[in-house]
């Protein structure tokens, strides 16, 4: 009872946080707007001050250089924009017979012969209807009673002084705050390292590592953003401004620099900057050729921009979903007004990343991002759960295309059937969905199997491959999953229906050098491939038996233990491993799986195959970040065993060296996921290393290499001597290279398994 009131007290003290967080911003919305336009002028400026130091400039002189290239940018638009617009104020009156012409035209638009002539009749009918008869003439004027008197009211001339009061009173207050601004823009700069280590020590409360990544979070995405926002909406103003010089419209560089310049103005900015050229061109042109071409030019750049430049520039979004941004821009406005419509992007960017590293302010993360709330597996399971098939296959070809067939089946098609089977053991699922998730589950892998027909396959050696479900028709799934992989491997893989695994069978008993591969779902995996084993060893003589035991994050040893096996080797706990293990049988790089040499030593993955395949997957990787570097770095090193290509081009031998720093492999190490670092330059952890400075390295990515049992072995990593930051597609690339790297070695355990490393 407690637990459950200390709940709902967390929730309503967190409720009450937010409330409270939005009427201090509401109150202090005169100092908060001067102070967050600092701040987004300072994100927007710190790279040139770096640019400047890099390059020997002191820190003092090129925090002054870049405030002056600033203020020169700066006047030079306010220049621009101040001549054009005088030279428009001169130029309008031209064209006021043209906007006559116009006004002419919609109050008296023209009617056919017909209809004309027919309301000219109707209406000197009712004129004549109309006019007075002669006695009717109005009375008043000679019946000696007194008129009315006309009033004429004037206004009093204004004073000069009153004039300019007038006209310089609305200017003052955006100039005080535009002057603020700048002043705590330079500020801002001169004590930035002062200003984060005191913001880090407000709000870390004791945990410096988890504030300091918020912050250079925070800070990395709203730099980039308007860095990259600054160059969309270049490439969208220049074009505007010489497609509107071709069409004829009048001072066309006002138009594109004020474009240029409102798209910064979510949502509403483009249109804005579109309404000026499009009035003024009703007034220039007579006709209408002109206001349509205006208009085509914006409705067309709007378009393009959207949807291939930004794409293109951004590469990886803000992530912020589009109707969180949309929600975003309505609540900054409604806070802070117009500022707050032009804050709301980058204040809403901080609020995310403050949802992501803040424990109690989740929620935040989920409300914003612009990902999946759900997981894969889990975003799949629900599918099944809704017994949408068409969604299921949606799912599954977006995954399959942004990774691969087995990443799919070993990272979401297998963990969301261990939830079903998870809940079919709780009694929490029902028996309408058990029944569509085996049918839809045997339908989607017969329409992935459809979609690779055509897809040419490498021919293989031919061998005997049949898959044996040791317990129910989600075993058989699993089954059924292996042979298409397998199949896309060139090799011919069979599944033994459920109904008849459990019978002895003449195919069976005359297995001879056969594979066969036990398929077992947890839970109770282990128990139902024990005895599925041990009856296909007393009926399947001289077969080769595999088992897997579906469970990614058993080790295989102790799954080995608990089996009973005669021999090491046998077990595997992904598809991933399981098809390794199987196409090395079927080419004979390593004998039988787990065979042992006539001299008694374990059989080894010699030769130039191996060598290839290590060396073709770290040129891929260089290809697909587009880096002139990718190597694999080992913690530990056998001579007879890790035969590793250490760097897929010689370019940067340096690099290499530098990608191998212990520091740096540690921190690979220890993240959960890829680790990545933009640029090592700006990382304080690493920017000091003088292996890595040395080297030239600015750019690294790299996933740990951990093997089945645990063991971490080394790093997949990529480097490059400038900057970059990754696609999302890139990075799921290393991922999967890692584990496929994990798998071959894997792979080379169930044959020489004398040479694995310890477990841990």
């Amino acid at each position: 009872m407690s637990t459950v009131v200390d709940r709902h007290l967390g929730r309503f003290i967190t409720f009450a946080s937010c409330v409270l967080v939005v009427v201090v911003l509401q109150l202090a919305a005169d100092v908060l707007i001067p102070v967050a336009l600092a701040a987004l002028l300072a994100f927007l400026l710190s790279p040139l001050v770096v640019w400047f130091t890099k390059r020997g400039v002191p820190r003092v002189l090129s925090i002054l250089a870049t405030v002056t290239v600033f203020l020169a940018l700066l006047g030079a638009l306010g220049w621009v924009v101040a001549t054009q617009a005088v030279n428009l104020a001169e130029r309008l009156p031209d064209y006021e017979q043209n906007i006559r012409i116009k006004l002419d035209r919609l109050k008296h638009p023209q009617t056919p012969a017909a209809l004309s002539r027919t309301a000219e009749m109707l209406g000197k009918l009712q004129k004549e209807l109309k006019t007075p008869s002669p006695g009717d003439e109005p009375r008043g004027a000679d019946d000696g009673q007194p008129q009315p008197v006309a009033v004429r009211v004037e206004a009093p001339e204004r004073s000069t002084l009153a004039l300019a009061r007038g006209v310089a009173g609305p200017l003052l207050g955006p100039l005080a705050i535009a002057g603020i601004v700048i002043v705590l823009v330079v500020a801002m700069l001169f004590q930035s390292d002062d200003l984060r280590d005191r913001f880090i020590k407000i709000v870390s409360a004791g945990r410096l590592n988890l504030a300091t990544q918020a912050l250079d979070d925070a800070a990395r995405r709203v730099t980039r953003y308007l860095f990259m926002q600054l160059i969309v909406n270049a490439t969208y103003g220049i074009p505007v401004g010489l497609a509107l010089a071709l069409i004829g419209v009048p001072n066309a560089v006002l138009w594109g620099v004020l474009a240029t310049l409102l798209r910064f103005i979510p949502f509403l900015g483009p249109w804005v900057a579109a309404s000026f050229p499009v009035a003024l061109s009703l007034a220039v042109d007579p006709g209408w050729t002109m206001v349509l071409s205006t208009l085509g030019v914006f409705i067309f750049m709007e378009v393009v921009s959207n949807n291939f430049i930004e794409v293109r520039l951004y590469g990886a979004s803000t992530g912020i979903s589009n109707l969180a941004l949309l929600v975003a821009a309505v609540f900054w406005t409604w806070l802070w007004g117009p500022a707050g419509l032009i804050l709301s992007t980058p204040l809403t960017v901080c609020v995310l990343v403050l949802g992501r590293h803040v424990p109690g302010l989740k929620f935040l993360s989920m409300v914003l991002g612009s990902g999946p709330v759900l997981e894969p597996p889990a975003q799949f399971y629900q599918r099944m759960l809704s017994m949408d098939a068409d969604e299921m296959l949606d799912l599954a070809r977006t995954f399959i295309k942004e990774r691969s067939l087995v990443a799919f089946y070993d990272d979401v098609f297998v963990p969301a059937l261990r939830m079903a089977e998870d809940d079919r053991e709780t009694g929490a699922l029902a028996e309408v969905r058990q029944k569509f998730i085996i049918h839809g589950g045997r339908e989607l892998i017969e329409e992935l199997a459809r979609d690779d027909a055509e897809v040419p396959k490498k021919p293989m050696p031919a061998l005997a491959i049949l898959g044996i479900p040791a317990r129910d028709d989600a075993d058989e799934l699993v089954a059924l999953m292996l042979a298409h992989v397998l199949r896309t491997h060139g090799l011919e893989a069979e599944v033994l229906p459920l109904a008849y695994a459990a019978q002895p069978e003449e195919r069976l008993r005359n297995a001879g050098d056969r594979v066969l591969f036990i398929s077992a779902l947890p839970p109770s995996a282990v128990t139902a491939a024990r005895q599925t084993f041990r009856r296909l060893r007393r009926e399947a003589v001289g077969a080769r038996i595999l088992i897997g035991v579906w469970d990614g994050t058993a080790s295989p040893p102790e799954l080995e233990r608990r089996l009973g096996l005669p021999e090491p080797g046998d077990v595997v706990t992904t598809l991933n491993v399981a098809v390794l293990a199987l196409v090395a049988r079927a080419t004979g790089s390593s004998g039988q799986l787990g065979e042992r040499s006539r001299t008694g030593e374990p059989g080894r993955h010699e030769g130039p195959k191996l060598e290839e395949w290590f060396d073709q997957l770290i040129r891929e990787l260089a290809q697909t970040f587009g880096v002139p570097v990718s190597l694999v770095s080992l913690v530990e090193r056998d001579p007879a065993f890790w035969k590793v290509q250490a760097a897929a081009l010689p370019a940067l031998a340096k690099a290499s060296e530098a990608a191998r720093d212990e520091t740096l492999t540690s921190a690979v190490l220890a993240a959960e996921d890829v680790f990545v670092i933009d640029d090592i330059a700006k990382d304080r952890r690493f920017s000091g290393v003088a292996v890595l400075s040395e080297g030239g390295v600015r750019f690294y990515a790299g996933a740990a290499l951990r093997l089945q049992n645990g063991h971490l072995v080394g790093v997949l990593c990529v480097t490059d001597t400038k900057p970059r930051t990754p696609t999302v597609e890139a990075l799921h690339r290393l991922r999967d290279g890692a584990r496929a790297l994990t798998a071959h070695i894997d792979t080379r355990l169930l044959a020489d398994p004398v040479t694995a490393p310890p477990h841990g």
